[in-house]
């Protein structure tokens, strides 16, 4: 195994793939992959990244956020600039089909619960304003609201809040203001995404939080 293998390998995309809060940020790996090293990497490397990508698009109906859907259209675009011909219309029609697929299983899934559900970036917004323990409980109640409790950037958003120095001054006007903790967090969120825009924050916090 070269050793371009076994970096890539190493990153463990194809098995973040399959992980719905970790997808997004694999797609986006990805993508910066293609568009600043791909041409350069071996020719083995490249199929392992080729096949990750269909991968990707393959998956792309479980996953149901807006999130997963952006990262996956980026990643798209991302790869339809660099691949050849042939590879290029392979990557296309797994995609066309990944969002076919991606619209019936949302018809379905709101037919077999027999409403329509808050759109998936309704619930994130909302999560957005519970602590630690509601957030963890929210997603034990149904596979859409585990869904949203998984997103990255609310994870991140927890763990601005959890380990930041002035987190007693930061619940005191979650308490005052509903509006002063909205500007809060997108202060936070913006502040960490434009540092890191790849960081797996659920993991992030999990370490942070055993190693406390």
């Amino acid at each position: 195994m070269s050793n371009s293998t076994e970096r890539y390998q190493k990153l463990g995309l194809k098995e973040a793939l399959t992980r719905i809060y970790r997808y997004p940020i694999a797609c986006k790996e990805l993508s910066f992959i293609f568009r600043g090293a791909y041409s350069k990497l071996p020719k083995n490397v490249q199929s392992l990244i080729f096949q990750d990508s269909l991968a990707a698009f393959r998956l792309l109906p479980e996953m149901q956020t807006s999130s997963a859907v952006s990262a996956a259209h980026l990643l798209f675009q991302s790869a339809e600039a660099v691949l050849p011909k042939q590879k290029k219309n392979l990557a296309i029609t797994e995609y066309k089909q990944a969002k076919v697929a991606l619209k019936r299983h949302r018809k379905a899934r709101q037919e077999e619960q027999g409403s329509v559900q808050l759109p998936q970036d309704v619930l994130v917004h909302i999560f957005r304003f519970l602590d630690l323990q509601s957030l963890v409980s929210v997603g034990q109640v149904c596979w859409s609201w585990n869904l949203a409790a998984s997103d990255n950037h609310l994870w991140q958003l927890q763990y601005a809040i959890y380990f930041s120095n002035s987190d007693n001054c930061l619940k005191t006007k979650v308490q005052q203001s509903g509006r002063v903790i909205e500007d809060k967090m997108n202060t936070l969120l913006q502040d960490n995404m434009a540092s890191q825009p790849s960081v797996d924050w659920r993991e992030t916090f999990k370490g942070a939080y055993i190693g406390r």
